[in-house]
């Protein structure tokens, strides 16, 4: 009887989440060509294609969409099977500071797991800002924030011995299917003053010479992209947490080509040691993100 392999049903849901065969292996330990060939030893096993590029983001066919859900399901088991065995008795509270498009994108099928594995752990989930979060570290045991360069910025923040970097995320311009039509000055859903995105789009555009207008801000990702959505403008978000009812925009309708933005460091920090729930935490987060 064959058996789906594991590692590579997780490398699909990284490649998909990430949106990046690069940053899948990062995130797994393995080079982009073996992620590359685990993706497409599996299509072979099962007889069909699971995944197209499409418009610059990597799309799920029929089948790998339906392969995803059913992915998660088994590896969700597998890991509260080990977490039960090897850690049975953990608990306590955790205190968990998260930048909002993460919280939103990223994490539901992370904490999920983590409070299925662990049900004696209460989580306390905050988002907000980076800014606002680096600079109420203490009141968090367990913080993913953005920094401007990652781990060679670490004057931004707290006690920077005690964080370590997830990963760089490149940064790409957002908007809906009308969004290259939109009138010059170019309009922007951005949120307030102290985001990284919102001052790197700013910048981004003003070296360009490229007008532009600000038409909505709010700090919560669901308000941004209902904005973007209805057409107010659009915005910068790190390519991994990009919804998929919206796309990445590279040009306007006019010809002109939108700015490079870079990337930023996605940063963790685990900073009660004493705390075990916090600890494992952070360790469930540095295995899946």
């Amino acid at each position: 009887m064959r058996q789906l392999p594991l590692d590579s049903l997780r490398a699909l849901i990284s490649v998909y989440e990430l949106q990046s065969f690069t940053a899948a292996g990062q995130q797994l330990g393995r080079s982009q060509p073996a992620i590359s060939l685990q993706l497409q030893r599996l299509e072979e096993m099962l007889g069909v294609r699971l995944y197209a590029r499409t418009g610059g983001r990597i799309q799920l066919t029929p089948a790998g969409g339906e392969l995803l859900d059913a992915a998660r399901a088994m590896l969700s088991i597998n890991d509260q099977i080990i977490a039960r065995l090897t850690e049975p008795e953990l608990s306590g509270r955790v205190r968990l500071g998260i930048t909002s498009e993460f919280a939103s994108k990223l994490l539901p099928q992370v904490l999920g797991q983590f409070a299925q594995s662990y049900p004696n752990v209460a989580l306390e989930v905050t988002s907000a800002l980076s800014k606002q979060l680096i600079g109420k570290a203490d009141e968090f045991d367990v913080i993913i924030a953005l920094t401007e360069q990652g781990g060679k910025d670490s004057a931004q923040l707290v006690n920077p011995m005690q964080w370590l970097e997830l990963r760089q995320e490149p940064l790409v311009w957002v908007g809906n299917q009308e969004s290259q039509l939109l009138p010059s000055p170019l309009p922007l859903v951005l949120a307030p003053d102290g985001c990284i995105y919102r001052r790197r789009a700013l910048r981004a555009l003003q070296q360009l010479g490229l007008a532009s207008r600000i038409t909505y801000t709010n700090t919560d990702f669901s308000g941004l992209t209902a904005a973007i959505q209805s057409g107010l403008g659009i915005t910068v978000l790190a390519q991994s947490t990009v919804p998929d009812h919206l796309e990445r925009i590279q040009r306007m309708g006019d010809g002109v080509v939108l700015p490079d933005l870079g990337e930023v460091g996605v940063m963790l920090s685990t900073r009660a040691a004493e705390n075990s729930a916090a600890q494992q935490l952070g360790q469930f987060i540095l295995e899946r993100i």
